[in-house]
């Protein structure tokens, strides 16, 4: 059943996309978000957190141009569009999404307009243009879109992207409901994990901070034996660290001879690429007042200790 709500402020839009899977979060499931896997997602729903979110500058003037680009899109178009602040979802799939702005008059009826403030040098790397000046926007706002429109049940989406402020570029998605029925067999497949207690297998790089944080309250004193797995996984890691430090200390050793060609001079061009070797300014320390007295500086969260003596032979 989709249900329509209008949150009153950013505190009760947050509350509410926890319950769901939301458009932003749903390439976590199929692997392709760039800021989320699923094994974090999956954490973060079944705790009840809402995870960690800074707004950078970018982002920020990104929401401030947000309704310009809007209102350039229409005139450019002849479209209306309309501000389209609501938060759906589907309560039993527990599907949810926000929107940026709703396309009213146009041929195919009501539409989904997404917008994108995009540096130039991003849209290079990660979007796909066209010889014919389609564009196809990267895989989680191409799945974005259409967990959008299986949301809000409408047939059209508009991607606009603002390249490096000044040079519009758009692309007109259909629905696609075999798109769909794939989002809402992964959704369903993830809640009914989350209800059964067991969790997506970690990506061991994305996912290194949420391992070594997890279950700290609960560590004991057990000193266990490894198993064979165990056995295997801790020799690979002791042969890692032993040609890590012998790379290291080559690296140390190539700098400092880098260095002592480099004489007096700070940059360094060649063939293979530049190196900067000028001097930092010294630094006078932190000064620490009588105001200061009392209070806490250099805080940290508590982590998973990790230190590893190889046995003597």
């Amino acid at each position: 059943m989709k249900v329509i709500l209008d949150p009153a402020d950013e505190a009760e839009w947050l509350a509410m996309r926890q319950q769901d899977v939301t458009s932003t979060e749903c390439s976590a499931l199929f692997g392709l978000s760039p800021y989320l896997t699923e094994y974090e997602l999956w954490h973060q729903k079944a705790s009840g957190e809402r995870g960690s979110f800074f707004e950078t500058e970018r982002m920020t003037w990104g929401k401030r141009l947000e309704p310009i680009i809007a209102e350039g899109v229409a005139e450019d178009q002849g479209w209306s569009v309309e501000p389209f602040k609501l938060y759906i979802r589907d309560d039993e799939a527990r599907l949810g999404s926000s929107f940026d702005y709703r396309i009213i008059n146009h041929q195919e009826g009501d539409g989904i307009l997404e917008i994108k403030n995009v540096d130039r040098s991003a849209f290079a790397k990660k979007w796909i243009e066209y010889a014919d000046g389609t564009i196809e926007a990267p895989e989680h706002i191409e799945l974005q879109v259409q967990h959008q429109m299986e949301v809000a049940g409408l047939e059209y989406a508009v991607i606009a992207a603002l390249v490096g402020g000044n040079e519009l570029k758009m692309s007109h998605r259909k629905r696609d409901r075999a798109v769909g029925k794939a989002i809402r067999a992964k959704v369903a497949q993830f809640w009914d994990s989350i209800d059964k207690g067991i969790p997506p297998k970690p990506d061991y790089d994305r996912d290194y901070d949420r391992i070594v944080r997890a279950n700290l309250a609960e560590i004991s004193d057990e000193v266990m034996e490894a198993d064979e797995a165990l056995d295997l996984l801790i020799a690979d890691y002791r042969d890692v660290a032993a040609l890590r430090k012998d790379i290291e200390a080559k690296e140390k050793v190539l700098k400092a001879q880098i260095i002592e060609r480099a004489g007096t001079a700070s940059k360094i061009h060649s063939g293979h690429g530049t190196v900067s070797c000028g001097a930092t300014q010294p630094s006078p320390g932190k000064l620490i007042t009588a105001d200061m007295v009392g209070t806490y500086t250099g805080a940290r969260a508590p982590f998973r200790v990790f230190r590893f003596t190889a046995r003597k032979d």
